[in-house]
């Protein structure tokens, strides 16, 4: 309220919005290689702090990216509940926010009038209103950092791979972070969100018969140390991992280019629903930037958010698939056993979430996850401005909870296999394809099927090219059977997407991608 009052320059706009945003973070990572504990980082509960802070009225405001995040400015602020050093801090901050959100309010009011932006938008409020102030303290979690128990699952996980001579540089990450957030507004919020997940990474290499090097990684994400595969099952995890990376060093090459028929499965379909829908080009709504010079503080880099194409545009219209449905809920803690790591109570905006979202019916887009930043179809908030975890930030983005994909209607996964092979044979070809993983290192596991037998052979040296949004708007089959990924949207978001356990995709391009060759050094004989 002191900012709101006395933060003022000459002829230049007052503060109407200030949010004050403190994240407490710990973390802990165990770096195991062969069954023996590498290094173990812990990390002090660290204190970061941010003001948010817009000048002019909800009608035309300093805000200028329309991100979701606002005008965050992020330092390190006192661990120890001072009430002065803790005033003192944010007031400094705010001096900077406010300054900075003065350069930016006059940049923006000038650049707009020459702006490639339609007048209607011109128009539009910069900022909604809340609909209920929000009083917000959400329970915190048991979390562990219990350092032992980080490194006994390492140490065991590791150990795996001591099995496998024939790969080499293996690690096994495990890692736990937890932020929780404190948010106090001009407009009355108070809340208090914590965010958290622990991970468990499994990275290896092997070189194949020619001598080139192959790497692979795997990620294993829950809530909580607790909310993990126990060792058994993890250990079990890196034993099929090891194997995997065994069968590569006798891949047989990417031969030549292919177009037709693939059948992806499981993380590669999740990857699919989430490089296409989880995206500001995807089911966001998006409002364009407008470009702004400043000099106190770094502005935020609009560039990319400029040239998106936003899919809010074909509101109403089909966008996927008629058998896919997709819902955004906030509310799952886990599905069918598994835990899930995109819920939450409250958004950085001070808006508790819809808990249960439709966002496509049968393939006809419905909805669109909003902030409190007016578009042309979005009117009010849905709460996705999302606290995201990272040491040293105060992380914010317009994100979902838990993406849940279905398709009631959609067919097993053997017939999709039959559809594939039937598929391949229309188009006169002696094989088709089956990828099982796009998100990896070097490689990507990609099967190929003989039409003849259905036999499958594991390939290397091939490259999937990008499958767009465009190409899920008929698909040639789609499994009923649903699959659950966790994973960190822009590296800070914990969010889970369930997804049709498969999908059966035409007119797919497969390129050959050469296999880097490692000369053998002049000191090994």
């Amino acid at each position: 309220e002191r900012s709101r009052k006395e933060l003022i320059l000459p002829n230049s706009p007052a503060p109407f919005y200030i949010a004050t945003t403190v994240a407490e973070t710990r973390y802990i990572s165990v770096n195991s290689s062969l069954g023996a504990v590498l290094s173990t980082k812990e990390s002090p509960t660290e204190r970061m702090h941010s003001i948010t802070m817009f000048v002019g009225d909800s009608k035309f405001s300093s805000d200028y990216a329309y991100s979701g995040k606002g005008i965050t400015s992020a330092y390190y602020t006192t661990i120890d509940d001072n009430y002065d050093q803790l005033r003192r801090n944010f007031w400094q901050t705010s001096d900077i926010a406010y300054k900075f959100a003065v350069e930016v309010y006059n940049s923006k009011k000038n650049n707009l009038k020459t702006a490639n932006i339609p007048e209607e938008e011109k128009t539009f409020a910069d900022m909604l209103p809340l609909g209920k102030v929000q009083s917000s303290v959400a329970p915190v979690a048991p979390f562990s950092f219990d350092k032992k128990a980080y490194e006994e699952l390492a140490k065991k996980v590791s150990a795996v791979f001591s099995k496998y001579p024939q790969i080499y540089g293996s690690r096994v990450e495990i890692d736990g972070i937890q932020s929780i957030y404190y948010m106090t507004s001009t407009e009355g919020t108070k809340i208090k969100e914590p965010v958290s997940y622990s991970s468990v990474t499994l990275r290896a290499k092997v070189r194949n018969k020619k001598g080139q090097p192959m790497e692979e990684s795997e990620t294993i994400i829950a809530s909580s140390l607790e909310k993990l595969p126990n060792a058994d099952s993890l250990a079990a995890c890196a034993v099929r991992f090891a194997e995997h990376m065994i069968a590569m060093r006798d891949a047989s090459s990417m031969d030549e280019y292919y177009l037709g028929p693939v059948l992806f499965t499981e993380a590669a379909t999740a990857d699919i629903f989430a490089s296409n829908l989880v995206s500001p080009s995807g089911i966001f709504a998006y409002r364009k930037p407008v470009q702004v010079m400043a000099t106190v503080y770094r502005a935020e880099n609009i560039s990319a958010r400029r040239e998106i194409k936003p899919l809010e545009e074909r509101f109403g219209k089909k966008v996927i698939d008629s058998r896919i449905s997709v819902e955004n809920r906030t509310d799952l803690a886990d599905f069918n056993g598994k835990s899930l790591v995109g819920t939450y109570s409250v958004d950085a905006q001070g808006v508790v979430p819809v808990k249960s979202q439709s966002l496509i019916e049968n393939g006809i887009l419905k909805g669109v996850l909003s902030t409190r930043v007016e578009t042309k179809r979005t009117k009010e908030s849905t709460g996705a401005v999302r606290f995201g975890v990272r040491p040293r930030s105060v992380s914010m983005e317009v994100a979902p909870g838990t993406l849940l994909i279905s398709a009631p209607g959609g067919a097993s996964y053997d017939d999709l296999k039959k559809s594939l092979i039937a598929s391949a044979v229309e188009e006169g070809l002696d094989y088709a394809y089956i990828v099982k993983k796009l998100t990896s290192e070097n490689t990507q596991i990609i099967y190929k099927v003989s039409v003849k037998d259905g036999s499958e052979t594991l390939v290397a040296g091939a490259e999937i090219t990008p499958v767009p949004l465009s190409k899920l708007k008929r698909v040639l089959g789609v499994s009923k059977e649903q699959y659950v990924s966790n994973y960190l949207y822009s590296g800070e978001v914990p969010v889970s997407v369930i997804s049709p356990k498969a999908i059966l995709i035409e007119d797919v391009e497969i390129n050959r991608k050469p296999l880097q060759t490692q000369k053998e050094s002049p000191l090994i004989k």
